[in-house]
């Protein structure tokens, strides 16, 4: 004797559609789940990049910094990097050549220099030196830039490095000092305070130190 299937209550939910609402619904937070996952991940590699980027402006600050205490000395090796005035540079040249032979006749004295050596002389050479000559910016592949200032409103600058010099005011001014860019004519004949910063991924600095060159 056949028993009939009781009919379904009204309103009663149908198990094949549960089904494939829970599949639906699984299918969805899986997908977020790699999105969430994916853009970790790109944001991971981003941080990685400013982080190198700082250290990239740590490496700066190192160099300049190290080059403070040995510039100012007579010979030092980087010459267009050296401080002190034309005048005493030409003189500690001077005493530290040899003395010519007694029969070879004196060479014409080299006419004293003219001007003291500036920023863009020292940053040419520098540029030859390590770690310059290896540094790479990590958001272009290149060499990073030296840049006047950060800008958010141009991401492109991104991995660049900026660098102030901090000139004191006279006594009593209602500014302690004024700020402003390192430019390639700024002479570097004295000690300079200088202050670099980075340039993260939207173009907004990045302070690295304060330092004295």
């Amino acid at each position: 004797m056949e028993t009939q299937a009781e009919p379904r209550a009204g309103g009663a939910p149908n198990r094949g559609d549960q089904s494939e609402s829970n599949f639906g619904f699984l299918a969805l937070m899986a997908g977020v789940v790699i999105a969430v996952v994916w853009i970790g991940m790109l944001s991971f590699k981003e941080g990685m990049k400013t982080e190198e980027s700082k250290r990239n402006g740590e490496a700066w600050v190192a160099w300049l910094s190290e080059a403070s205490s040995k510039r100012h000395e007579p010979g030092y090796a980087l010459a267009a990097c050296a401080g002190g005035t034309p005048a005493a540079v030409a003189e500690a040249v001077a005493v530290a050549a040899p003395e010519p032979a007694a029969d070879v006749p004196t060479p014409p004295a080299a006419a004293p220099a003219s001007a003291a050596n500036t920023w863009g002389g020292c940053l040419a050479d520098m540029w030859k030196q390590k770690p310059f000559a290896d540094m790479v910016n990590p958001f272009t592949g290149k060499a990073p830039v030296l840049i006047e200032k950060c800008d958010p409103a141009d991401y492109t600058l991104h991995g660049n490095i900026s660098i102030d010099k901090s000139i004191a005011n006279p006594i009593g001014s209602a500014v302690a000092a004024t700020v402003s860019p390192l430019v390639a004519s700024d002479a570097i004949d004295a000690k300079l305070q200088l202050t670099l910063a980075v340039c993260d991924k939207g173009g907004y600095p990045i302070k690295v130190s304060d330092f004295e060159f």
